[in-house]
């Protein structure tokens, strides 16, 4: 896909902010939609840091759609593979 949707976060450790195109869109355990990704930096002792912030019903279609189209290609793509190599 050629829509990128950029989101601006804040890394509540570091308190710095940093933008990440098409974040990964889960679902929280009381059912609303937040984006989580990796902070760029390292908290003390090399621990890994995660930024969350919600989202809309929206976002998260977009993500499930982007991620099925990109399933859906990947087969296209593995299936024509086979089919040449058959042929």
């Amino acid at each position: 896909m050629t829509d990128t949707h950029t989101v601006e976060f804040t890394c509540m450790t570091t308190k710095k902010k940093f933008t990440v195109d098409d974040p990964e869109v889960i679902v929280l355990k009381n059912g609303r939609y937040a984006y989580q990704v990796p902070c760029p930096w390292a908290g003390k002792n090399g621990k890994s840091l995660i930024a969350v912030k919600f989202c809309s019903t929206v976002d998260y279609q977009r993500f499930i759609d982007s991620r099925d189209g990109q399933k859906a290609s990947r087969l296209d793509e593995a299936e024509s593979k086979h089919d040449e190599e058959i042929a």
